[in-house]
């Protein structure tokens, strides 16, 4: 079934949907190198916008775990992401949710997104690197700097933090807003000795 339309399509996505998704990715790249962020650089492939939001926000609150598919069929097809970016680094993780998170809506859904992608890519993924060990607000509620207070410690290491040591870390998360959220992930990377940490995401707010 296409994640899309929701007409049945053994890919998980049409080819007319296909199209309007290739009409309205942009697949850009951020260099935050010289920025004071603990990642060099932020991959977006949509703007958090029409379609691209209302399937987000399906996939996140209304049972859309299936939709993982959709979107990862779609980000495999271009070659910004699968040549000029992934093949920088050695393995990929996703960013956590809480556990209280994960009994209520039983899916992470950067996990399903971050795994599937890694297969296909040939590359390492590694769960529990990092974990959410505070059940904080949601982010999506807060303005800017109630983000980076309420994201302030929410993680810390988990047992597979010796898979980072001297790696090139690609970190995934669904939206990027100000890049709190994955700027406290990509400390905890660094300070466990990954080399280079780079952010990639569905959608940019």
């Amino acid at each position: 079934m296409c994640g899309i339309c929701g007409k049945l399509n053994q890919n998980f996505l049409c080819q007319k949907c296909n199209n309007t998704l290739k009409n309205q990715a942009k697949f850009n790249v951020e260099n935050f190198q010289k920025k004071e962020k603990y990642f060099k650089e932020l991959l977006y492939i949509f703007k958090y916008e029409g379609i691209i939001r209302k399937t987000i926000l399906k996939y996140k609150f209304q049972e859309g775990s299936y939709l993982y598919k959709t979107f990862s069929v779609f980000i495999l097809q271009d070659k910004i992401f699968t040549e000029k970016f992934i093949n920088k680094y050695d393995l990929i993780i996703s960013v956590p949710i809480h556990n209280k998170r994960m009994k209520t809506r039983g899916y992470n859904q950067s996990k399903l997104i971050a795994k599937e992608i890694a297969i296909n890519c040939g590359k390492e993924y590694y769960d529990n690197v990092i974990i959410k060990s505070k059940n904080i607000a949601p982010q999506s509620t807060l303005d800017m700097l109630e983000r980076v207070k309420n994201i302030k410690e929410a993680f810390s290491i988990g047992k597979n933090s010796e898979k980072i040591s001297g790696k090139n870390v690609a970190l995934f998360d669904d939206i990027f807003t100000t890049g709190s959220t994955v700027n406290e992930c990509a400390k905890i990377l660094k300070k466990i000795g990954a080399n280079n940490v780079g952010i990639f995401t569905l959608a940019k707010d």
